[in-house]
């Protein structure tokens, strides 16, 4: 369940999952390709407009990325567990297994978090609102949606394993309605255009939480007992892959739902109910490239370029983290409303470029960029742990996090009063009435629970200040 893949790397003996002469985690250059190019194809994502990437067929072969890494985070969770030899939630569920997720994503993202906030400072531009709450920046990145769906699966993924060993087949048949459920809800109770900022809200965090993206972390999971694609154990494939291609042909085209009758009715009311291209509709389409990775590309790195692609898939986490705050900057520079409204600026004509070609140049600086950076903070981290214990442990580093948590928590504090607002009907008073004060049955809950909240953050405040001015360590940075 890893994106970075800092765990260490032992060789397998066996040529089949499992088949192992120790009881220690199999090692799988197939997926750090895989990571490498997933985030290659991310920082393209988020180079070129819609309107190339939809000239380009981006659908059948850029957008391949985010599936990949999901996928890879299913195959990645089975082996660690498996591996870990826990086999109850009581054992999957430890605080040694939350404490190595911390610190590989949480820690770092608390990294970028401070850095977004400096560089929001430095600019002129923070957006604290509701969606603080999902994770989203103060200073707005392409990409940063991904991060509270990798955080959830933390949560998520024991149980899922734990599932899996019992029911594999019901496992994930479970993880396939799982999408379906949350799509069918938006369909019907949250349709387009929203009517309110808090169903727009409510869209995001569905959206955002990896439930709505279990599909493809089961096809993964599925794959880590046998992807060899011509074995039985995937037979599904045969079926699966073709329907995708077809229904991604459709959203590409229309041609299908164009045809009319029940054929084009049933693909215009897919369309309708499936909202988004990372979707279960077209994750056989990935899953199928997934398995001709795994069963061509050997097993171990060798060579320089090998080992350069290895190290790149396994800083992806970090690469991801970086590309995040570099194209944040590159937005705010061509276009200051492309962070307002969290959309890809169309770089060819507010930049008068000459040639659609220029995207070509435009894209490799980012992708230069973006590796280099992310290269670099994976490699800082492993050096400072080097020195004597992780950077982490370090006290320097324990007071940043105690006092950005403290800041953090009354930024939240804030987030969590505009929710409270919006739900229980006070910011849809203050519209009606005015500003004025008044307690009465409408407005009373709602200020009830402002008041809770107030109390709590500053209660939390008030504790992780108090660590972080009473730690004691003379040591030296560790770097």
């Amino acid at each position: 369940m890893t994106l970075s893949g800092e765990s260490p790397a032992h060789e397998q003996t066996g040529g089949e999952l499992g088949q192992v002469s120790e009881k220690k985690r199999p090692y799988y250059f197939q997926l750090d390709v895989l990571k490498a190019i997933a985030i290659v194809l991310v920082v393209m994502d988020h180079s070129l407009t819609w309107e190339v990437k939809g000239s380009i067929g981006s659908l059948f072969w850029e957008r391949l990325s985010i599936p990949f890494f999901l996928m890879v985070m299913g195959f990645n969770m089975a082996i660690s567990f498996k591996y870990s030899g826990s086999t109850n939630l009581g054992e999957l569920y430890n605080w040694a297994y939350f404490r190595r997720k911390i610190v590989r994503y949480v820690l770092p993202f608390a990294i970028l978090y401070m850095g977004s906030i400096l560089l929001g400072l430095y600019i002129g531009y923070l957006s604290f609102n509701e969606y603080t709450l999902l994770g989203s920046l103060p200073f707005w990145g392409p990409g940063d949606w991904f991060i509270p769906l990798l955080f959830g699966s933390i949560v998520v993924f024991p149980l899922v394993y734990w599932a899996f060993k019992k029911q594999p087949i019901l496992t994930m048949l479970l993880c396939f309605m799982s999408e379906i459920v949350l799509q069918l809800v938006m369909y019907i109770w949250f349709p387009l255009p929203f009517e309110t900022a808090l169903e727009g809200f409510i869209v995001s965090a569905i959206r955002m939480n990896i439930l709505f993206f279990m599909p493809a972390v089961a096809l993964g999971l599925w794959f880590s007992e046998d992807y060899n694609l011509f074995k039985k154990h995937n037979w599904f494939l045969a079926i699966y892959a073709p329907v995708c291609f077809i229904l991604m042909i459709d959203y590409t085209t229309h041609l299908v739902r164009s045809i009319g009758g029940d054929v084009g009715y049933a693909f215009t009311l897919i369309d309708n109910i499936f909202r988004g291209d990372y979707t279960l509709l077209f994750y056989g389409w990935a899953a199928v490239f997934m398995l001709v990775a795994l069963s061509v590309i050997p097993q171990t790195a060798e060579g320089r370029i090998q080992v350069f692609i290895q190290k790149i898939g396994r800083a992806s986490y970090h690469i991801l983290l970086f590309q995040i705050l570099w194209m944040s900057i590159v937005y705010w520079s061509v276009s200051h409303e492309a962070v307002y409204y969290h959309i890809i600026p169309d770089f060819a004509t507010i930049l008068d470029w000459s040639t659609p070609l220029l995207y070509v140049p435009f894209y490799l600086m980012n992708l230069t960029v973006s590796l280099a950076g992310g290269l670099a903070w994976y490699e800082a981290e492993k050096r400072a742990s080097t020195k004597g214990r992780p950077w982490w442990q370090h006290a320097w580093f324990r007071r940043i996090y105690y006092l950005f948590g403290a800041v953090m928590s009354l930024v939240l504090m804030g987030a969590a009063i505009e929710f409270i607002s919006d739900i229980t009907g006070l910011t849809e008073w203050s519209r009606t009435h005015g500003g004025n004060f008044i307690l009465n049955e409408i407005t009373g809950p709602g200020m009830m629970a402002s008041l809770l909240a107030i109390l709590f953050f500053i209660g939390f405040c008030m504790v992780l200040m108090y660590r972080a001015f009473t730690l004691h360590d003379d040591s030296e940075v560790p770097v």
